[in-house]
């Protein structure tokens, strides 16, 4: 499965114009044989929390449709990173996934929020469990931000059956050290690819965010990385058996005894 990963500046606020960038970036990558498409997290607007619920989708449109759209123009299957997303109990940090047919396949909302970003100020938590979903016949998760600092959301996701997890984010650049640590030991313990979308620039709120936009095979080890300040998209071919080989010579799965674990 080949992956194109975007990494770029969000325009604070700005719905139309980033939805033009992304547009931008489609039509000027070659996606020929690029089989997923994967943006970063709240992408339509950045942090602009407190004008955060006139910004908002409602219940995903209409920038879902703008998704299933570029899904079909380009023959590729999208993990749309995520969005502010207007449901009945208020204001969700929402992640979606479609395919290549334009079908919508997926959706999941941040259930950790960022006490350090404001987000319990002006954002509700998700209520669903993170689930895996399927893309060209190989079981898959995703992943916001925050989440990345909880392993039993990614165990609970690899035990499942998922071969790649999908992280989209908008982390800042004085945590780069812990985005890069985390990624890696999230990829290690879980034996699967880690695949990530950060965006770069800084934001009017003072935030700056740290890019390095990332795949990281089963083994740990960094296939593909982007700088912390370049627009730029990763284009990786990710060897699906490979996972079969490292779980089979270092056998974690089968090694665990949850009769042990306080936590199951």
């Amino acid at each position: 499965m080949k992956i194109a990963v975007l990494q770029f500046e969000v325009e604070f606020g700005d719905v139309e114009a980033n939805i033009e960038h992304v547009e931008k970036v489609f039509l000027n990558t070659d996606l020929n044989d690029i089989d997923t498409v994967v943006l970063p997290e709240m992408w339509t607007t950045g942090y602009d929390l407190e004008n955060i619920q006139k910004l908002a989708m409602d219940n995903l449109e209409p920038i879902k449709g703008v998704i299933q759209r570029l899904a079909k123009k380009y023959s590729v299957n999208i993990v749309a990173g995520s969005v502010a997303n207007t449901k009945g109990e208020g204001v969700l940090n929402t992640s979606f996934v479609v395919n290549r047919d334009g079908e919508f396949i997926h959706e999941y909302s941040k259930i950790h929020l960022v006490p350090m970003l404001n987000e319990p100020k002006y954002l509700v938590g998700g209520k669903n469990k993170a689930e895996v979903f399927e893309l060209d016949g190989e079981k898959m998760g995703a992943v916001i931000c925050y989440d990345l600092r909880f392993p039993e959301l990614f165990r609970d996701l690899a035990l499942d059956g998922a071969k790649i997890i999908f992280v989209v984010a908008e982390w800042p650049i004085e945590r780069t050290a812990h985005w890069l640590t985390l990624l890696q030991a999230r990829a290690i313990e879980n034996q699967c690819y880690i695949v990530a979308s950060n965006i770069i620039g800084k934001q009017p709120t003072g935030t700056e965010f740290a890019g390095k936009s990332i795949i990281i095979n089963p083994f740990g080890e960094i296939m593909k990385q982007a700088t912390s300040n370049e627009e730029e998209v990763l284009l990786e071919q990710l060897d699906m058996e490979y996972i079969n080989r490292i779980r089979k010579e270092i056998p974690i799965f089968e090694s665990r005894r949850t009769n042990y674990y306080k936590f199951n």
